[in-house]
């Protein structure tokens, strides 16, 4: 079951929405769909219409074993627009953070954010795991 303990937007607020904002959501290495190799998850907020993004954290709580254990962050499964083009490693405790492939890109719609970790052989050997990832960005829309 999917663990939302989510903060979207969960810093200051300005009336023009021009201050920085953030959705994160905490993951655990269970509420991961298995796809060979592969765990796939789309987060449970987006990125909102009109959001310029910054940068990605991820907060590694409790390690990812069973293999490489590699992060990407994207607009679709498996692409990595929003961890700068490279795999976040997640298979040690960690906090880890990268612009985005393109900062300050503007999103002219609501922007699905997916993960995908790459265990490297099967997704079965992943037995732990836990992170925050938070994504970071400037609205130009009241909110």
């Amino acid at each position: 079951m999917p663990n939302p303990q989510s903060n979207a937007r969960g810093l200051e607020k300005g009336p023009g929405g021009s201050s920085p904002r953030k959705i994160s959501q905490r993951v655990l290495y269970s509420d991961f769909t298995k796809s060979s190799q592969y765990g796939i998850l789309t987060m449970n907020d987006s990125l909102p219409e009109g959001a310029i993004g910054l940068a990605t954290k991820v907060t590694v709580n409790t390690a990812f074993n069973g293999g490489t254990n590699n992060l990407v962050v994207g607009k679709s499964s498996g692409e990595d627009e929003f961890s700068d083009g490279t795999t976040i490693a997640v298979g040690t405790v960690d906090v880890v953070g990268d612009s985005f492939e393109d900062p300050c890109e503007y999103l002219a719609a609501d922007t699905s954010v997916y993960l995908r970790i790459d265990e490297g052989t099967d997704w079965d050997d992943v037995t732990a795991g836990d992170m925050t990832v938070e994504l970071f960005y400037i609205s130009t829309v009241i909110e």
